[in-house]
């Protein structure tokens, strides 16, 4: 990989760098289509700016289907992709909701923590009242129906399902206008969640805390506008707006906040 394009990117992003270059040479070699496992949109991010750095074509299914979670199709000019090439099942999980409801982090921890299943195999879970599906890599879908039996308690089987009947992911953002001190990650949080410095400190430590689908550990990691952070069992927040200094030289941002219930 030409090694300038490092400079254009952050540290935590040079291992998907790398697989996204190797994933690259393979189309300009084969002079065929390849199509990438599940990634998250912030990768999809620079995997189309690195497609579109060497001239090659990509598509991402998230174009086809609305999801958070997409196959990206790198192919050279000839190809013209249609859904059906990027190989995703929809799965709708059957099971008995009278006593008990899944969530979705009941259906991921399973996925991976029990039955040791990798991220990048299946994309978005998507949930209702009533509800819960699961979109998978189609070549490993045997894997799912074999292992995925019982959820907690819940016993659990999987059907196929067309995508015109999937669960519609809506959620409600909210915006909110504050002032802080600094841009730093504990800061930030400490403002958002209403937590003590010490508090957001130790969800740092915890690893328990990620900005733009990274793990980040360090409280003084510096948060950019745009930046997505995921705290586990709070929810989600985007720093929107970087609007200026108040009169006290504090900092007056816009974030975006989807705060779980």
């Amino acid at each position: 990989m030409n090694k300038g394009i490092y400079q254009h990117f952050s540290i935590e992003d040079r291992p998907f760098l790398d697989k996204g270059m190797e994933w690259i040479k393979k189309v300009e070699d084969s002079y065929a289509p390849f199509l990438t496992p599940f990634i998250n949109p912030h990768q999809e991010k620079l995997l189309k700016i690195l497609a579109k750095t060497y001239g090659l074509a990509c598509s991402s299914s998230g174009e086809f289907v609305s999801s958070e979670y997409v196959r990206v199709l790198l192919y050279p000019d000839y190809f013209q992709p249609e859904f059906s090439d990027f190989e995703i099942s929809l799965q709708e999980i059957v099971y008995s909701n009278k006593f008990e409801y899944l969530t979705h982090a009941k259906i991921l921890g399973t996925v991976i923590n029990q039955l040791g299943i990798e991220r990048k195999l299946f994309g978005d879970i998507l949930v209702d009242e009533e509800r819960a599906q699961v979109m998978i890599n189609q070549q490993f879908l045997l894997l799912f129906q074999d292992g995925l039996k019982k959820i907690g308690r819940i016993p659990v089987s999987l059907e196929e399902r067309p995508f015109t009947e999937k669960i519609d992911k809506l959620e409600q953002y909210r915006e909110l206008d504050l002032s802080v001190s600094s841009f730093r990650l504990d800061v930030l949080l400490s403002n958002v969640l209403k937590l003590s410095r010490n508090q957001a400190n130790q969800l740092i430590e915890k690893k328990l805390v990620q900005v733009n689908y990274h793990v980040v550990d360090k409280s003084d990691y510096t948060v950019q506008v745009g930046d997505l952070i995921s705290v586990r069992k709070f929810g989600r927040l985007r720093l929107l707006q970087d609007k200026g200094q108040t009169k006290k030289e504090k900092k007056k941002i816009t974030v975006q906040l989807l705060l779980s219930k």
